[in-house]
């Protein structure tokens, strides 16, 4: 495919590095020569220093061509526009845009061919917020990622190991099929592995598991992780801090430490039922004054990767029972240790799980980035075609890389885990756990 994207910010560059090693044509544009330099130092693209909404810089980026425009830059009108521009001047088919402002998205009808033609826009704000919103209800989980049908998701678990545990894999897959979920595999190490007979745990390792939503709470009673969440205390009252409180005011008590007055007192006026707090969310005399020890979940939320850091750490330490912190820089987080800061969320990963959804091909209908982009986890229809190379054959008969982990095939929304004797049918989707490297062969085989 000849993708356009506009902006070669943190989500721009990971994007375009990762669609140019998958063998698509990608033109990336932005105002920032140093950037682009950056970029085209790493792979091979073409790269043009200019304003991506404007005609003269999309023709010389080849838009007559285009298959799609991802427009990601810092601004939101910048992207509306390059969007518009790629649609009406030069007739791009596909339009993704980031749009970071609230007020854009709260009208439906502003994004249509008729008006701002946009196919999907990306909210990373609001996909962080939803994200940690799902993290506070399903208390005892690591992650937790949807499919196209919401209720249908995989979950990871860490094992964390006690007396009182099992470490047999096998005896948490049996307590797992009367909720009619799978286990289908593991995390150790960094490394993925698929499950084999006789497996056993260590300490760390992530469980993935395939369940219904209405079934976490039971698969987090059998490792002890199910205590219910009352208390919330957020550290930072920016975008995602404000529509983290915003979403889960009724149902926690919650508190906001905001550092900027003005900021503080503007949200103390538009969020009911939340309690605002103007300090420093790292000063260990104000969470104590604020009992932060009697915490269920710290957030650390704000734009500063040290910052958050620093106020995880302390809240944990001051017995705080789980803390959440953003952490923007890959090499930050592989630096935090798990028992310091329960969960570290990469807004970036997040953001490109749901660019990808859209970016991949007709077939794929959810995609997710895990471990930080080397794995991907996919939800692929079974579409009926004249020639196609799926429908009629079992897992064995078509030519999938050895390296991807099947997890189950949904059929009529029923998981089916048992896959090996069946023959695909029409309308049915395969979830599987796909390398980076693989992901195009999947692409063509579900074509």
């Amino acid at each position: 495919m000849k993708i356009i994207i506009v902006g070669a910010g943190q989500v721009g560059s990971s994007l375009s590095i990762n669609l140019v090693k998958e063998g698509n044509d990608v033109t990336l544009i932005d105002k920032s020569a140093d950037l682009l330099e950056n970029i085209a130092d790493k792979v091979d693209l073409q790269t043009i220093h200019g304003n991506g909404a404007h005609p003269r810089i999309l023709e010389a980026a080849g838009a007559h061509k285009a298959d799609m425009i991802v427009a990601v830059s810092k601004s939101d009108e910048t992207n509306m526009i390059a969007c518009q521009v790629a649609y009406t001047v030069f007739g791009v088919s596909k339009k993704i845009a980031r749009i970071r402002d609230i007020e854009y998205l709260n009208y439906e009808n502003l994004f249509a061919d008729e008006s701002t033609p946009i196919d999907f826009t990306i909210s990373p704000d609001l996909i962080v917020s939803s994200y940690i919103k799902k993290l506070i209800l399903f208390q005892g989980t690591h992650q937790v990622f949807n499919f196209s049908n919401i209720e249908n998701c995989l979950i990871n678990i860490i094992y964390k190991e006690n007396q009182e545990l099992e470490n047999s894999i096998k005896h948490y897959q049996s307590a797992c099929n009367k909720f009619n979920a799978k286990i289908c595999g593991f995390i150790r190490n960094d490394k993925l592995f698929s499950i084999e007979d006789g497996d056993t745990l260590e300490n760390g390792d992530e469980l993935l598991f395939i369940c219904k939503e209405e079934n976490i709470e039971d698969i987090t009673k059998l490792f002890k992780n199910n205590k219910n969440n009352k208390r919330i205390m957020i550290a930072g009252g920016g975008n995602i801090g404000k529509h983290l409180s915003e979403s889960i005011n009724n149902n926690y008590q919650v508190k906001v430490i905001e550092s900027n007055e003005e900021r503080a007192e503007y949200l103390s006026e538009v969020i009911d039922d939340v309690t605002i707090i103007n300090a420093d969310s790292s000063n260990e005399d104000i969470l104590l004054e604020e009992n932060i020890e009697h915490m269920d979940v710290f957030c650390a939320l704000t734009n500063d990767d040290e910052a958050n850091i620093l106020s995880a750490m302390l809240a944990k330490k001051l017995g705080s029972k789980n803390v959440i912190s953003i952490i923007n820089k890959i090499s930050y987080s592989d630096l935090v240790e798990k028992q310091e800061i329960d969960i570290t969320i990469s807004p970036e990963d997040l953001t490109m799980g749901a660019l990808l959804t859209h970016i991949r091909k007709g077939s794929i209908l959810k995609a997710h980035s895990l471990m930080h982009g080397f794995i991907e986890l996919l939800e692929i229809e079974v579409k009926d075609s004249i020639d196609s190379k799926i429908i009629g054959k079992n897992i064995d008969q078509i030519n999938m890389s050895e390296n991807t982990i099947v997890c189950c095939i949904i059929r009529n929304n029923d998981f089916i885990f048992d896959t090996s004797n069946m023959l695909f049918e029409q309308n049915d989707r395969l979830v599987c756990l796909v390398n980076k490297k693989d992901v195009k062969q999947i692409e063509d085989l579900f074509e």
